[in-house]
């Protein structure tokens, strides 16, 4: 299993349909450590789920599918 530094520090962004394909706004939401935007998505009702994206130092972008099955990891702090 891979290593996550789930205190990589980290920005959570929603995607704003009104763009294009091409030209995808994102507003940033809240700043935190990967962790506990994770925990935070989470608790969020699933149709808000959907425009979500964390981009974690060192990690890269993550989008809903990932953020949740990184939420299931067994090392995840917040289970």
């Amino acid at each position: 299993m891979e290593t996550i530094n789930w205190n990589a520090v980290s920005q959570l962004h929603e995607r704003d349909d009104a763009g294009s394909d091409m030209f995808v706004e994102f507003k940033t939401l809240m700043n935190g450590t990967l962790g506990e935007l994770i925990a935070y998505v989470m608790t969020l009702p699933t149709d808000q789920k959907a425009r979500l994206v964390i981009d974690a130092s060192g990690v890269g972008s993550l989008n809903i599918h990932d953020i949740t099955n990184l939420a299931k990891r067994p090392d995840f702090p917040n289970a």
